[in-house]
């Protein structure tokens, strides 16, 4: 058995959960006997110039003999995953799917079009503004399926440095299609057998071999039914930190569903980015496309959130649901809202946050005088520069979100042992960023619960006094650790010297 590869550094949560997912998803194939399968192996390996590894088996897929190797080219792979970014890694937030009664409108044009295995479009493509939701549908498409229809997802994640690289995206969705598609098991692996880097190869490399010629192979077995077609989704493709990249996958995906016997279906979701527009008025193919900027039906749905979240906050707080906070307030935030989902959630979970007065901060956030502008977030804008004021403490916020703006720089994930840098234990982090909760969460590591918030940051003429240049964050980073590791040096001498 070829030595172990070291594996990069990801969730290791949702490595234990993966794993334990493959042990029990070794597929068993048909063969006409156990000892003509052996006699051939045998044969083989008298071979000259030719060798096999590990426990081989002989596996007819069409018209084609696959020699199977069991886990080992999936083991080279799993080094190359994202695995956090499947829709049902620990590191995805379990509040992001579409709340009860909401969004009934295009999850069923979804659910029709992937149930439909006559449709003549090969791509949907979900798009609208940030805020909106796209990521909340498509994790509520992605749940509702099982792995006979959806077949592997990938949802991207500019901070994360593991979710925002469009180089593992093939890789990742060609492990799930290897665990969810028993004929394409051992096609993936082959491949990665006769290509051992083949991960580390261009995308358009990794696509033919992973993805392309596998499941044209298993397309072309006669006995392969039109209902097997699967779907696979990826969100946030704009999120992918190489614009080209994204071309390049496009482009890749484009080709693909050319083809007719292509069984491959794909859910993009993405901000209607200008590259992203060009290539879908190009493309000569039906696509289903369906756009999220209609503010009239996401007003309806927020209203549905709003007021099913209210009545659960009124009940925790022993409020009358029937009097607080009252069908004027919530049309009115409502109005505030601007169509963005965001908005509504943030809302919720700063009213609702734990031993706080949901009236006392309900009230604030009706006090909220957004700038005159005419932005589209100038409501958002106001409650996220409500919540950083309220931090008693803003040179530490300020360093705080130095550090974060340097460690997104540095593609690192925020982990609260950054904590010491600040003079703080990691719990000590944690009380001082409580009032940040309704903004940000704390496991795996620290990140935020929108994108839309780093959005806000990272643009000055939305935060202010609270936005950082890369320059300046990095600047302070190297001042806190350096300021840290004098303390250390003098901290060490003085000990030496007693």
């Amino acid at each position: 058995m070829p030595p172990s590869k070291p594996v990069i550094p990801q969730d290791r949560s949702a490595n234990r959960i993966l794993d334990r997912e493959t042990e029990h998803s070794d597929l068993v194939f048909q063969s006409n006997s156990r000892a003509v399968e052996q006699n051939i192996v045998a044969t083989l390996q008298d071979a000259h110039h030719f060798s096999i590894s590990g426990n081989a088996r002989i596996v007819n897929i069409g018209q084609q003999n696959v020699i199977s190797r069991g886990t080992y080219g999936l083991d080279k792979l799993k080094e190359f995953v994202s695995f956090s970014a499947l829709h049902d890694s620990c590191a995805q937030d379990p509040e992001r799917c579409c709340h009860p009664g909401t969004r009934k409108g295009v999850l069923n044009q979804m659910r029709n079009w992937a149930d439909d295995p006559s449709r003549p479009e090969r791509i949907l493509w979900l798009h609208g503004p940030a805020g909106v939701g796209k990521s909340a549908i498509a994790q509520t498409i992605s749940s509702s399926y099982d792995r006979d229809k959806v077949g592997a997802t990938f949802f991207f994640f500019r901070s994360d440095p593991i979710r925002n690289d469009g180089n593992r995206l093939f890789p990742t969705l060609a492990w799930q299609m290897a665990l969810s598609v028993p004929t394409a098991k051992d096609l993936i692996t082959s491949s990665l057998e006769d290509y051992p880097d083949l991960p580390r190869k261009a995308i358009e490399v990794q696509f033919d071999r992973l993805i392309a010629q596998p499941f044209l192979t298993i397309s072309s077995d006669e006995s392969a039914s039109p209902t097997s077609i699967r779907v696979i989704i990826i969100d946030g493709l704009d999120e992918c930190s190489d614009v080209k990249l994204q071309q390049r996958i496009l482009k890749l995906i484009g080709n693909a569903v050319a083809n007719s016997r292509f069984p491959l279906r794909f859910v993009i979701s993405s901000r209607p980015e200008a590259h992203i527009e060009d290539f879908f008025a190009q493309f000569q193919y039906p696509t289903l496309q369906i756009d999220l900027a209609n503010v009239e039906a996401a007003y309806r749905d927020i209203k549905t959130y709003l007021t099913s979240e209210f009545a659960r906050i009124a009940i925790e707080q022993e409020l009358d649901p029937k009097v607080w906070p009252g069908q004027r307030i919530i049309d009115t935030l409502v109005s505030k809202s601007s169509g963005q989902f965001v908005y509504a959630s943030t809302v919720i979970k700063y009213v609702g946050a734990e031993y706080e007065s949901a009236v006392e901060r309900l009230n604030i956030i009706l006090g909220l005088k957004p700038s005159t502008g005419k932005s589209p977030f100038s409501e958002l804008d106001a409650l996220f520069r409500e919540i950083l004021q309220r931090q008693p403490d803003q040179d530490f916020l300020r360093d705080f979100l130095a550090i974060s703006a340097a460690c997104r720089a540095l593609s690192e994930h925020l982990h609260e042992d950054r904590a010491m840098l600040l003079g703080l234990s990691e719990k000590g982090l944690c009380r001082k960023l409580r009032g940040m909760h309704s903004l940000l969460k704390f496991e795996p590591f620290i990140d935020v619960h929108h994108k839309s918030f780093l959005d806000f940051l990272d643009d000055p003429s939305r935060s202010g006094e609270y936005h950082v240049s890369e320059h300046c964050a990095n600047k302070r980073y190297m001042e806190l650790i350096t300021d840290k590791l004098v303390k250390a040096v003098s901290k060490a001498m003085e000990h030496n010297s007693l």
